[in-house]
């Protein structure tokens, strides 16, 4: 649907858009515990949706506009430095814990 409705706006546009709106990972820093097979699935439909959003071909590569490990590791990155700068009590009992 947001294919066809935005289908005369630019790649970029269009790019900008389905970062926003279609990249929302929640909770993505906590993914330990699924396979490696499963994040893999999540990958190809993640690229696939990409294609067909910005009307690209079967075959044509998007890993230069986006990368999905990036994402989640911008995602990780993120978290922890959220956890670090935490003064909560709780939560840094919690990380300390996870530290020893």
């Amino acid at each position: 649907m947001l294919a066809r409705r935005l289908y005369s706006c630019s790649a970029a546009v269009k790019l900008r858009l389905f970062k926003s709106f279609c990249l929302c990972f929640y909770d993505a820093a906590l993914w330990d515990n699924f396979t490696a097979g499963s994040l893999d699935k999540l990958r190809s439909a993640n690229v696939k949706c990409i294609k067909i959003f910005l009307g690209y071909a079967k075959y044509y590569s998007v890993t230069t506009m986006h990368n999905f490990n990036t994402v989640i590791d911008k995602y990780r990155s993120n978290f922890q430095c959220q956890i670090h700068a935490c003064e909560n009590g709780i939560v840094q009992h919690f990380v300390h814990l996870h530290l020893m």
